[in-house]
């Protein structure tokens, strides 16, 4: 399958306990839940807003499911538990470079913090980004106070490769650790 091809729907994507899907208007609530939460909104630079009414949700949802996806911007996944349905956050991968580089992002919802989630998902969308796209670089941007956010991707493999001082970071400037995964290009 060639890349442009993936862009056609939001794969969903599963883990052992996650259902990685795109987002669908019966799941707005509980996102929005989540993102009502000072503590989630903490190290998102200025937080991600809140877009509960009308036509704000339909525009986000046709943003995110149609028009992004076909240009190519970004897959942004509804990350669900498998067990009860539950929403427990969001990850997205995009920033699309040459076809060779993406960037990833997340946020979940406080209570599912500490219990491997946040983890598993990336993991997964790694997994997706290098093997069923091709990409050569996936990389991230963490809120350097944002140890447990580093750590999860430590876990997946990223590699610190440095302190960007005073960088553009949501809608602020803040100093942010630069995570990356590289897979190494063959010879020649």
């Amino acid at each position: 399958m060639e890349f442009k091809d993936h862009f056609k729907n939001i794969p969903c994507l599963e883990t052992v306990r996650l259902k990685l899907n795109a987002f669908e208007r019966e799941d707005m609530e509980e996102y929005f839940e989540i993102l009502r939460d000072n503590r989630v909104q903490k190290y998102l630079g200025g937080g991600v807003p809140l877009f509960d009414k009308e036509p704000n949700i339909t525009n986000w949802l046709n943003n995110v499911n149609d028009r992004l996806l076909k240009r190519r911007v970004v897959f942004t996944w509804c990350v669900g538990d498998k067990a009860d349905g539950r929403i427990l956050g969001r990850i997205d991968l995009g920033g699309f470079v040459k076809r060779e580089m993406a960037e990833i992002s997340y946020h979940y919802a406080y209570e599912v913090r500490g219990k491997g989630i946040a983890t598993e998902a990336a993991k997964r969308v790694t997994e997706f980004g290098l093997n069923d796209l091709g990409l050569w670089r996936i990389q991230g941007l963490v809120h350097i106070q944002n140890a447990a956010s580093i750590r999860v991707l430590e876990k997946v493999g990223y590699v610190r490769e440095g302190v960007l001082h005073h960088y553009p970071f949501g809608r602020e400037f803040h100093d942010v650790v630069m995570m990356a995964m590289v897979k190494e290009k063959p010879p020649g």
